[in-house]
């Protein structure tokens, strides 16, 4: 299988804000402050009686087409609902076009399997941003990572801690995020960690970054728009690592693929040049996106 973080055109999902579907006012505050994924949220955050406001409310933005190379996503509420099957009706029969569905408390592959039935043609494109949140998902991973339409895994420690009965602190959640990297590596998509839910603690929220993104996340879902400058800025590539890349990669292609030395005394060897393609390719569909958006920054409406 092709690694998908290598590839020239990778997901751009260092940073995912929601928006609750009953405030769409404030749902282009997302591309404003520079969130990769802006989601619509009819989910967690939409009370039982206004489901179906929430709804209503949303169809239009999700009509739109997002600037090109960001993500806009809508979070349905649990297949194993009845709510989740109304949304995926709603979104079917409203003429809704999505770039992804967020797709909360995924537990089988076959979860997925059954989705992609109901989607049919009508929305052959959306793909799927999955959350590992109960421990059944984590426990079939791998198998929810390789499924075809999974462009990203996205850990949900919220709902994953209180099923335990364990706190939402880095220590008894290590386990559960080193299984979600691995296994989306493994597939070849990235994986997102938890949203931090201290809202004004940036600087724990920097710290976190630093852990998380050593451990292999390549973004992280936000709470607060406010948190969306540092998210980004933790999971994009500093511009000193993008030219150690490209000196890494002409090293590379001076001595023909051969291990060589870098200038700093770093031997260099193909592990290294692959990280630092990835780190280019990375670095220059984050360049092309915010020209883009400079250049167009509303959504082209459809």
């Amino acid at each position: 299988m092709s690694f998908g973080w290598a590839s020239t055109e990778p997901l751009l999902c260092r940073s995912l804000l929601m928006t609750c579907a009953l405030h769409v006012r404030q749902y282009d505050k997302a591309w404003e402050m520079g969130a990769d994924i802006s989601v619509v949220d009819l989910e967690d955050s939409v009370p039982e009686p206004r489901k179906e406001e929430a709804r209503r409310l949303a169809l239009p933005l999700l009509r739109e087409r997002s600037p090109e190379g960001l993500v806009q996503a809508v979070r349905i509420n649990s297949l194993a609902s009845p709510d989740g099957l109304r949304d995926l009706l709603a979104l079917l029969d409203g003429g809704a076009r999505p770039d992804a569905l967020f797709v909360p408390k995924v537990d089988t592959a076959r979860d997925l399997h059954i989705l992609a039935d109901i989607l049919g043609e009508r929305l052959a494109s959306t793909f799927f941003l999955v959350l590992i949140e109960t421990a059944a998902g984590l426990c079939a991973v791998e198998e929810i990572a390789a499924m075809p339409r999974v462009r990203a895994l996205v850990f949900g420690a919220a709902d994953y801690s209180t099923e335990l009965g364990i706190p939402m602190l880095w220590d008894p959640l290590f386990y559960a995020r080193s299984r979600i990297v691995v296994a989306a590596t493994r597939a070849g998509i990235p994986a997102m960690d938890t949203p931090y839910f201290a809202i004004k603690d940036m600087e724990g929220l920097g710290e976190e970054n630093a852990r998380s993104r050593a451990l292999g996340f390549r973004g992280r879902a936000a709470v607060h728009p406010g948190q969306i400058q540092a998210i980004n800025a933790a999971y994009g590539p500093p511009p000193e690592e993008v030219d150690r890349a490209r000196r890494v990669v002409a090293l590379a292609e001076r001595s023909g693929g051969q291990i060589g030395v870098l200038d700093d005394g770093q031997m260099i060897g193909p592990p290294m040049c692959l990280a630092a393609r990835r780190t280019l390719a990375l670095a220059d569909k984050i360049d092309r996106v915010s020209r883009r958006l400079r250049a167009a920054p509303e959504p082209v409406k459809v």
